[in-house]
């Protein structure tokens, strides 16, 4: 566990299963990449949780003990030393900077727990940008975009590649300051 002022950053259990399939099922979630607009049944959730999944964190609210969002870890791919992961926050906490912030702890631990170099993720253009400026002054970058790639909401939209290098990680002034706030987590 990683833990923050603010947030834990913890491996999910089942119990938190349902509260992960409240976050997925909002609408403006449904449409990820994984499900492609079909969520699948509550009884049927699990099993599509955890495919192609090496580990799910869970962000929880350390005030509150809410679970306000979680990563997902997957496709890894030990030989080429790299790995996907996906973000979900709750549209509740969506704006509240607390998932970002999962997002530099589970940077920190997927880094430091796996041997790969390159972490990824898929952001479709009506959320890039927020995804974006939650990690402006840290090491991520926009690697491409795949035009037209997906059907949302009926319309073709595009998908960006953002990725994050571990040598870039590793001495950034993201780290550090995260590090510090890590730290200072009383």
């Amino acid at each position: 566990m990683i833990t923050t002022a603010r947030i834990h950053l913890r491996p999910v259990l089942p119990a938190d299963y349902l509260r992960l399939y409240e976050i997925e099922n909002d609408p403006a979630t449904a449409l990820t990449w994984r499900y492609r607009g079909e969520m699948p049944s509550l009884a049927g959730y699990e099993p599509a949780l955890w495919k192609q999944t090496q580990q799910i964190m869970v962000v929880e609210g350390r005030d509150t003990g809410v679970v306000v969002g979680y990563l997902q870890l997957h496709d890894l791919d030990l030989r080429a030393g790299h790995g996907w992961f996906s973000l979900y926050a709750g549209p509740e906490h969506r704006g509240s900077g607390l998932v970002m912030e999962g997002l530099m702890a589970f940077t920190e631990w997927a880094f430091g727990e796996w041997p790969i170099r390159w972490l990824y993720a898929h952001s479709f253009e009506h959320n890039v940008h927020s995804f974006e400026s939650g990690l402006r002054r840290g090491p991520a970058q926009r690697l491409g975009v795949l035009r037209e790639r997906m059907l949302v909401d009926g319309a073709l939209t595009d998908v960006h590649v953002i990725g994050i290098d571990r040598d870039a990680w590793i001495p950034s002034p993201l780290r550090r300051r995260f590090n510090l706030l890590r730290n200072r987590r009383i």
